[in-house]
């Protein structure tokens, strides 16, 4: 129902005198290539890629870093084999042969989940308040600055581990908590 001096609720006289600024001309240039979005599109794929690599690189890097393998190995025997023994005589797995000089460190399977979870400590802790900082001060910021001190903490990684499983955890956190909740702001970056 319109009010009495003619107008409504959702404007009022002064709306239409001015509103007459045009926003957009017609010698706007269009992008040569591709269209911001587009753009935008292939670095976030890019700083993914990134990201996905920072997180995973100690789980690939532990199969090598830990000595968990018996230097006599395993036999595979049975008391009564059902399918004779392949012709050599020796079936057993090979320990990996380290170049010399590499460190081996004795982590046990709960010390190496814990290693590797440790990541996702920090990185649920920056959940909610990278959230709150991208929709409050931009995302774009955020993400540069994260993945940039996520890979400087990578580079730390062997001089922590040999400081102690402690101080790996302590580093693995940081990386995580370095992300500031990376999935939240790239949904941040897309709005703005």
């Amino acid at each position: 129902m319109p009010l009495p001096n003619g107008c409504s609720i959702n404007n009022n006289a002064s709306d239409e005198s001015d509103d007459t600024e045009v926003l957009l001309t017609k010698d706007a240039v269009p992008p040569q290539c591709c269209s911001a979005r587009l753009n935008l599109a292939v670095l976030m794929f890019f700083g993914f890629s990134v990201v996905y690599g920072l997180r995973v690189n100690l789980s690939v890097a532990m199969v090598a870093m830990v000595n968990s393998t018996d230097l006599a190995g395993d036999r595979n025997a049975t008391a009564s084999p059902a399918c004779p023994l392949p012709s050599g005589g020796d079936n057993a797995s090979r320990a990996l042969q380290q170049p010399d000089g590499t460190p081996q460190y004795s982590w046990d399977s709960q010390t190496q989940g814990w290693l590797l979870g440790s990541f996702f400590f920090g990185y649920l802790c920056t959940q909610i308040p990278g959230g709150y900082l991208a929709g409050h001060y931009g995302g774009k910021i955020f993400l540069g600055l994260g993945v940039f001190g996520t890979a400087l903490l990578t580079l730390l990684t062997p001089l922590a581990a040999g400081l102690g499983s402690h101080w790996l955890f302590a580093l693995r956190a940081l990386e995580g908590f370095g992300e500031v909740g990376f999935h939240l702001l790239d949904v941040k970056t897309w709005k703005t």
